[in-house]
C-alpha cells in the first residue's frame, strides 16, 4: 500500500464522521497559549451566560481589553506545594463568542476552580455561588480542597471577592471527586479525609458563614468543652443544650466508631425491603460487616456479618458523592467501603444513603440484591462504586452513576428486571461478556420517597473486535448500531467523570464519560464507525444524553482526536470534567492532553465555529470547551432568555421568531433584520434525526404552510451570505 493510499481512511473518516445538518450550531474549540489550560466545569446562569472554570499556566492568551477580577479573600489557602497555577473562572457570553470578564485567584493561591454550584434549583433563577478549589500541601496544613462562596453571582453583580473560605483535608477519593452540595438555605455538606486508609473521614455540614455546625439528627457531635459525644437528637447532649453542640460529623471509620451502624439488636435484625424485589438485613448500611449492634460506649468492631462478609484491614470507609434535595434540603449520600469476602479475597461494596434535613436516616440502598426475591443470600464479587448522584426534580427520583469492576453472578440491578416497572426496558440490561478486569459503569434512578428501583441501565461500549453483536436497532437515531440487548458481545471499560452527572428539566440523564467503540446517534457532530465496516475504534471521550427512562440515547457524540481508522493511532487524547444541558444542546468541556514536554498528544480535533478568544489548534496541553445541538435536544425548560445559537453574536433586534410555536398545519417567520423586509430567502426544515424534511424559499410576511407529524423540528434559513436557525414544535 503507497502513502496515497495510507491516507484515505483519514480522509473517509473526516467526512463520515462530521455531521453536517446542525454543523451551524455546533462549536469546538481549543483555548489557552503555550502554557497548560483545563476547563474543569461549566453552568449556564440566569441571564443566558456561562461560568467555564479550570486553571491555567497564565493569562496572556485572554485578550487584554477583558475585564480582570482577582478575587480578594482573608483567611489562609493552605497551597504551599502548589504548582504556581492561576484558578480561573470565565463568564462567557450567551452564544460563548465572547469573554465577559475572567475572574482568578492570585498565581499559586490555588491549583484551579474545580466545582461551581448554586444554592437554586436547576434551570431557576442562580442564587448564591460556591465552588471547590484544588490545593496543593501537607496533611498537617489540610492540604486537599477548599470550599469557597463568591460575594455575588454575575446576574447582580460581577463578583469581586470571597464571602467566606474553608479548607478541606482530603487526598485519595475526596480529593479526587470533590463530594460536596449546597442546600437551599447556603448550608455546605461534604466529606473530608481518606478513603480505604487508617487515618480519617467524616461527612461535616458547613453553616451559612462557612464554619462548622451541628446537624441534629446525625449521631457524632463535638461540644464546646471539646469533648466529642456519641447520641442523637443533639440536645440530649450532656451539657444539655443544642447549643452546647459545636459541629457535627458523620464518621466514616470503624474503629472505635458506630456510624452508619445498628445501635439496637431491633435494628441490626431488621429485615426490609432491598427497593427491587428483594430483602436485606439491617435499618443501617454498614450492618452487613458485622456480627451484631454497634453500643456507641462501647464500639466493636466484629465480623463476619449475616452475609459472610467481614470488615477490611484497613477501617476507613470511602465518600464518594453527596447531592441535595433543594426544595426540602433532604441529603444524599454516595459512598462505599472495602470489605472482604468469606474465601478471603477483598472486595468493595457500595451504599447510597437518604437522610432528611435535621440528619435523621430515611432509607438506604445497595444497589443489588443481598437477599434475591427468591429467598437466594447472595455476595457481590465485583468491586463496586458510587461515582456521581444527581436530583430528578421532574420525577421525584435519585439518579445515581455507579461503577463495577468485572461481571459476576450478583451485579447492579439489571434493567429489564425491575420489580416496581415490570415492563421497563433500559438501554444496555445486562453487563455483557466475559471480560473480568475492566471497569464500566451503570445508571440507575431510585424514589426518593423510599429507594425503589424505577429504572436502570448499563453504560458499556463495545470492546474492539467484539464478537456476538446484537440485531441492528430499529431507531434511525441509533444509525444502525448492534442492540446491546440481543446479543452477548465483550464490552471494555467505560468510565464516567467525577460527580458530573446531569439531570435536565424533563429527567433526561447527562454524561460525560471515556469508552473505546463508543455507540454515537445519527445526530452526533462526531461519529464512531459502525463495527460492521472494519475500521478500528479508538479511546475517546464522549458526552451522552439519555431519556429520563434510560431506554434510548438521544444523543451521543465524540470528543476526541481524528484518528487512523487503520492503525488507531491520534486518538485517545481527551478528558472530558464538566458537562451542563442548555435549552438546544449540551455543552461539555475538558482537556487534550499534552507529554511532560508540553507536546500536544493524538491528532487535533475537528473544530468548528471557533470564537475569537479560543484556537483551532492545541498549544501544550490545551483546554476544550465543546457545545453540540440537535433538535430532538430542544427543550425550552432547559434554557433562559439569551440562550447560545452558534452563530455569530446577534443583536437584540435580530433574533428569529415563529409565530405560533407550537405549530400545527402553518406558520409565519419574523427575522427582524437578519434580511431587509421583501428578501426571499431559502429554507429547510429537519426532524430530529437531522433529515431534511421541507425546503423552498420564503419572503417574510408570508404564510409558510407545512405537513409535518406532531414532534421537535429545526428551521435553517439562508440568503445574502447570512444563516440562521432555530427548533420548533409541531403539535397536532
Amino acid at each position: 500500500m503507497n502513502a496515497f493510499s495510507n491516507k484515505i481512511p483519514l480522509v473517509i473518516f473526516f467526512v463520515f464522521y462530521i455531521g453536517t445538518v446542525f454543523a451551524q450550531n455546533n462549536l469546538v474549540t481549543y483555548a489557552g497559549g503555550a502554557g497548560k489550560e483545563t476547563f474543569y466545569d461549566v453552568l449556564q446562569i440566569t441571564d443566558g451566560t456561562f461560568l467555564v472554570s479550570g486553571y491555567a499556566e497564565n493569562l496572556d492568551w485572554i485578550d487584554a481589553t477583558v475585564p480582570r477580577i482577582q478575587l480578594a479573600y482573608t483567611g489562609n489557602i493552605p497551597n504551599g506545594q502548589g504548582s504556581g497555577r492561576y484558578g480561573i473562572l470565565l463568564h462567557l457570553s450567551s452564544n460563548l463568542q465572547q469573554v465577559l470578564h475572567v475572574v482568578y485567584f492570585p498565581k499559586g493561591a490555588v491549583e484551579d476552580i474545580r466545582f461551581i454550584k448554586t444554592s437554586s434549583l436547576p434551570y431557576h433563577p442562580t442564587a448564591d455561588l460556591y465552588f471547590s478549589c484544588n490545593t496543593s500541601d501537607s496533611n498537617a496544613n489540610n492540604g486537599g480542597y477548599i470550599l469557597a462562596k463568591l460575594d455575588n453571582n454575575f446576574v447582580n453583580g460581577i463578583p469581586a471577592a470571597l464571602e467566606w473560605v474553608h479548607p478541606v483535608w482530603a487526598k485519595s477519593v475526596p480529593k479526587e471527586n470533590h463530594p460536596w452540595d449546597v442546600s437551599a438555605d447556603g448550608k455546605v455538606f461534604y466529606i473530608s479525609g481518606e478513603s480505604y486508609g487508617y487515618d480519617w473521614s467524616a461527612v461535616y455540614c458547613l453553616d451559612q458563614n462557612g464554619q462548622r455546625t451541628r446537624v441534629n439528627n446525625w449521631r457524632t457531635h463535638w461540644l464546646s468543652n471539646g469533648n466529642e459525644w456519641r447520641g442523637t437528637p443533639a440536645a440530649a447532649n450532656p451539657l444539655g443544650s443544642a447549643d452546647s453542640v459545636q459541629f457535627s460529623a458523620i464518621v466514616l471509620k470503624a474503629w472505635g466508631r458506630c456510624d452508619l451502624r445498628s445501635w439496637t439488636l431491633n435494628e441490626y435484625n431488621a429485615i426490609l425491603p432491598d427497593g427491587n424485589g428483594g430483602a436485606k438485613k439491617g435499618t443501617w448500611p454498614l450492618d452487613v460487616l458485622f456480627d451484631g449492634p454497634c453500643d456507641p460506649g462501647a464500639p466493636a468492631a466484629n465480623s463476619p456479618g449475616y452475609t459472610g462478609y467481614s470488615l477490611s484491614g484497613t477501617p476507613v470507609y470511602g465518600g464518594q458523592s453527596i447531592v441535595i434535595d433543594k426544595r426540602n434540603n433532604d441529603l444524599y449520600i454516595g459512598m462505599n467501603f472495602k470489605s472482604v469476602l468469606p474465601d478471603g479475597n477483598p472486595d468493595f461494596e457500595p451504599a447510597v444513603i437518604a437522610m432528611d434535613s435535621s440528619g435523621m436516616l430515611r432509607w438506604w440502598s445497595r444497589l443489588y440484591h443481598e437477599v434475591t426475591p427468591d429467598g437466594d443470600m447472595r455476595n457481590s464479587s465485583p468491586d463496586q462504586y458510587v461515582d456521581a448522584l444527581a436530583i430528578d426534580y421532574t420525577h421525584d427520583r435519585l439518579t445515581i452513576g455507579a461503577r463495577c469492576h468485572g461481571n459476576n453472578v450478583e451485579n447492579f440491578w439489571e434493567g429489564n428486571t425491575i420489580a416496581a416497572n415490570p415492563t421497563a426496558q433500559g438501554f444496555q440490561n445486562n453487563f455483557t461478556g466475559s471480560s473480568g478486569n475492566i471497569h464500566i459503569s451503570w445508571l440507575g434512578k431510585l424514589s426518593l420517597s423510599d429507594g425503589a428501583l424505577a429504572h436502570s441501565a448499563y453504560m458499556a461500549e463495545l470492546a474492539e473486535g467484539a464478537a456476538g453483536l446484537g440485531v441492528p436497532l430499529a431507531d434511525l437515531n441509533l444509525a444502525g448500531w448492534p442492540n446491546p440487548n440481543s446479543g452477548w458481545p465483550d464490552v471494555n471499560t467505560t468510565r464516567m467523570a467525577r460527580n458530573s452527572l446531569k439531570v435536565t428539566s424533563s429527567g433526561d440523564v447527562v454524561v460525560v464519560a471515556t469508552g473505546r467503540r463508543t455507540i454515537t446517534t445519527a445526530n452526533a457532530y462526531q461519529k464512531m464507525v459502525l463495527p460492521y465496516y472494519g475500521g478500528l475504534s479508538s479511546w475517546n471521550s464522549f458526552v451522552r444524553v439519555y431519556d429520563n427512562q434510560l431506554r434510548v440515547p438521544k444523543y451521543s457524540s465524540l470528543v476526541v482526536g481524528v484518528w487512523d481508522t487503520l492503525t488507531q493511532a491520534g486518538g485517545g487524547n481527551t478528558e472530558l470534567f464538566g458537562v451542563y444541558k442548555t435549552e438546544s444542546g449540551v455543552i461539555c468541556v475538558g482537556r487534550q492532553i499534552a507529554d511532560n514536554t508540553g507536546i500536544p498528544q493524538g491528532n487535533n480535533l475537528p473544530v468548528i465555529g471557533v470564537p475569537s478568544w479560543g484556537s483551532t489548534v492545541p498549544e501544550n496541553e490545551s483546554a476544550l470547551l465543546i457545545y453540540y445541538s440537535a433538535a430532538n435536544l430542544y427543550n425550552s425548560n432547559d434554557g433562559f432568555s439569551g440562550t447560545f445559537t452558534g452563530e455569530a453574536p446577534l443583536q437584540e433586534n435580530e433574533r428569529i421568531a415563529i409565530l405560533p410555536n407550537p405549530v400545527s398545519d402553518w406558520m409565519e417567520i419574523t427575522t427582524k433584520e437578519i434580511w431587509p423586509a421583501g428578501t426571499s430567502v431559502s429554507y429547510t426544515i429537519f426532524n430530529a434525526l437531522g433529515q431534511p424534511l421541507q425546503s423552498g424559499r420564503y419572503q417574510a410576511g408570508e404564510i409558510l404552510h407545512i405537513a409535518l407529524v406532531s414532534g421537535v423540528y429545526w428551521l435553517q434559513m439562508d440568503g445574502g451570505g447570512r444563516s440562521t436557525s432555530c427548533a420548533f414544535i409541531v403539535k397536532k
